[in-house]
């Protein structure tokens, strides 16, 4: 009886130590895809410092060509977006004689 008792204990014990060891393992690999986004924009920041809009475009490429070469997923860039392009509006005919048409 005190043997059974003293084995399943010792098996307890074993079973629980092992726990949160496996549960820190899942943390790394996150981690380490932080650590390496960090480093992919601190590398494009020191080759492109300026905050400008061209040169924040050119960051935004450097950092999403690191992404893509380590495998990380992308990310919304820090530039502008670009404006639409403008187009005319529509002329309505408004302020021509009737049965003309507009140029």
């Amino acid at each position: 009886m005190i043997r059974g008792s003293l084995i399943l204990l010792t098996a307890a014990t074993v079973f629980y130590a092992a726990l949160p060891a496996r549960a820190a393992e899942p943390v790394d690999p996150v981690m380490r895809r932080w650590k390496q986004s960090d480093q992919c924009i601190a590398d494009a920041t020191k080759q492109v410092p300026d905050h400008n809009e061209a040169a924040l475009r050119k960051r935004d490429a450097l950092v999403d060509q690191c992404f893509k070469a380590h495998g990380l997923p992308p990310r919304a860039g820090i530039a502008p977006a670009e404006p639409p392009a403008s187009t005319p509006a529509p002329n309505t005919g408004a302020g021509t004689a009737p049965g003309t048409t507009p140029n």
